[in-house]
């Protein structure tokens, strides 16, 4: 026992002083950071744009609705500078500011793929295209291999190049979704799964309940695809000089076998390396042979701009009228939410705190979102109603808004949404896992109880539900459904059969909804904003943004945390198996009755 002891006191000690250490450490580099962020606070903060440069984009660079508070931002400290991307509104803002900008002599595209949804790689297209036809300025693309995505937006230069070796990845579109059905078979997890009546093409719950895809799920799938190909062979297609049975023909008979093929069925204009391209630029920007390039990233030159008025900065003095363009962004859930998922708390009050402000005299709800808990969505939706009562509230559609993120937005008074945004999905699921089989057979881990009333330990792990607890639940998600069919007939000014027909769980890309009603017009946020400004007879006004970003710190703390955590675990299951386990992650985390889409559309 003395040994034990000696060693337990030994342990225990051993520890403690790790422990300490661990803290003494860490905050000795902490200090080093904020001592590092305060030496350079006083040091310019604006990156200076030199005469002549290029703004380089470069496509693999993520682009998003909103990025996570970076406590190092304003400081460029090595190695702390934030990496999760520029916000669209910034990206977009950037390049119009290019347009005029006389030190910005032309743009460069780089980047062998796009980070980014469907949306908002249409919208970039666009404002480039916008970009070289408003300023007479030129456009130019190149690099080793380029993905589909990446080529869709390069597209748009006046001249397109890859690498001499290089490649370019042009075959036409699919998706993949991973089913887990089986995963859970061998792991003895089952789970009940209730939709609503005839929600057919209601397909989030079918990784958790088949192997392959449903006919209706490949329906509309197949519908989606072919409405994206075609907006991208239209646009390419135009660019290029190419028919769409040129194009089409390229990808069927797989005609790009070597990178000279590209050139020969004129997707580019010429393959280069590196030096042969800084070459040509020298020439556009009339340099000499050994002059230095100015460059400029897009993300520093978004920096050196002066941003407009944000939600968490003071108002100005003159006391302009406000649009407020409030972002649901990320899944849907009770309680608070940030930059990256919408928590009904969270975005309800921002929505109340916009209506209640004397100085707004608009709101743009900005809607990026695949859906989440129905009881969720319906707290944020009453505040869109009373929202739009008092003031002209629009909604704009970022690269997904269905099933709660479509219920959240029906009593807009106009909807805007891009050709290739996901939406619809009017339909609703419960998916309750049952882990019995593995805790039992797996874990040896075995449940029993007792209880007072015959449905005290409904959803207990040890039984499963009998036919009047499965009656409850159907006659609960049933009632979700009507209701939320009857919202959107109630704000699109049409009948619920009307609704039910175009609803029962299906997706629609946004050129679909304006045809079949569910959306207004097709537009991005700025066309968005505009509207909303003229609805309210504004001429003059500032746009703030919704709900208030957190505290840099604390989001630096949490998001550290976090990606330790990931780092983690993907060293343990791997890439692939990671996927897959937080998938059964989320399954796990569902609360309620669910409006929403479960897995990534993602187009390869």
């Amino acid at each position: 026992m003395k040994q034990f002891l000696k060693y337990l006191f030994a342990s225990t000690l051993g520890t403690i002083v790790g422990f300490i250490l661990i803290i003494f450490l860490g905050g000795i580099i902490l200090t080093g950071i904020i001592g590092s962020a305060v030496m350079m606070a006083g040091k310019d903060k604006i990156t200076k744009v030199e005469p002549k440069s290029v703004l380089l984009i470069d496509l693999s660079n993520q682009i998003i609705e909103r990025t996570l508070p970076n406590p190092f931002e304003q400081f460029h400290i090595e190695g702390l500078d934030s990496d999760n991307g520029i916000e669209l509104r910034d990206f977009l803002a950037a390049l119009k500011e290019a347009q005029t900008d006389t030190n910005i002599r032309g743009v460069m595209i780089r980047g062998s793929y796009f980070s980014g949804g469907l949306s908002t790689m249409q919208t970039v297209r666009d404002h480039l295209q916008l970009f070289k036809d408003s300023s007479g300025k030129f456009v130019m693309a190149y690099e080793e291999m380029m993905t589909q995505g990446a080529y869709y937006v390069s597209s748009v230069a006046d001249e397109t190049y890859i690498f001499h070796e290089g490649g370019l990845d042009f075959r036409g579109l699919r998706t993949e979704i991973p089913f887990l059905k089986g995963a859970m078979e061998k792991l003895n997890i089952d789970a009940t799964i209730i939709k609503g009546p005839n929600n057919i093409y209601k397909s989030a719950v079918e990784p958790f309940s088949r192997k392959d895809m449903s006919d209706p799920n490949k329906e509309q799938m197949t519908r989606i695809l072919h409405n994206v190909w075609s907006e991208m062979l239209a646009d390419i297609g135009k660019s290029r000089g190419l028919s769409n049975d040129e194009l089409n023909a390229i990808a069927d008979e797989l005609s790009l076998k070597k990178p000279e093929d590209a050139v020969s069925f004129k997707l580019v204009d010429g393959l280069a390396y590196y030096d042969e391209i800084q070459a040509k630029l020298r020439t556009k920007l009339g340099l000499e042979e050994d002059d230095e390039i100015e460059s400029i990233s897009i993300e520093k030159y978004a920096r050196s701009m002066n941003k407009p008025l944000k939600a968490d900065d003071e108002k100005s003095w003159d006391q302009k009228s406000e649009i407020a363009v409030v972002y649901a962004v990320g899944g849907i859930s009770s309680g608070k939410g940030d930059e990256q998922n919408i928590g009904s708390e969270t975005l309800a009050k921002a929505i109340r705190e916009a209506r209640l402000d004397e100085d707004v005299k608009a709101i743009v709800m900005r809607v990026n979102s695949p859906g989440g808990s129905a009881l969720a969505s319906e707290v944020i939706w009453r505040e869109t109603v009373l929202a739009g009562e008092t003031k002209p509230f629009i909604v704009s559609f970022g690269d997904v808004a269905a099933s709660g993120g479509y219920y959240i937005s029906t009593h807009a008074d106009r909807i805007f949404a891009q050709p290739t945004t996901i939406t619809g999905s009017i339909g609703a699921f419960g998916l309750i896992p049952n882990m019995r089989g593995f805790f039992n057979e797996k874990l040896g881990i075995t449940f029993d109880g007792v209880k007072t009333n015959k449905h005290a330990d409904f959803g207990s792990l040890a039984r499963d539900f009998d036919e009047e607890e499965l009656g409850l639940l159907e006659g609960y998600l049933e009632q979700v459904y009507t209701e939320f069919v009857a919202k959107v007939a109630e704000g699109r000014g049409t009948t619920y059969a009307v609704i039910d027909s175009i609803g029962r769980g299906r997706v629609w890309t946004g050129s679909d909804a304006l045809s079949i009603g569910l959306v207004d017009e097709i537009g991005d946020l700025g066309a968005a904003i505009a509207y909303a400004a003229e609805a309210a007879e504004l001429k003059d006004y500032d746009v703030i943004e919704m709900p208030k970003k957190r505290d840099p710190f604390e989001s630096f703390m949490s998001d550290l945390t976090g990606s330790t955590k990931a780092v983690v675990a993907g060293w343990v299951l791997g890439e692939q198996e990671m996927e897959m386990w937080s998938k059964i992650e989320e399954m796990r985390k569902m609360d309620g009755i669910q409006a929403r889409m479960l897995y990534d559309f993602k187009i390869y």
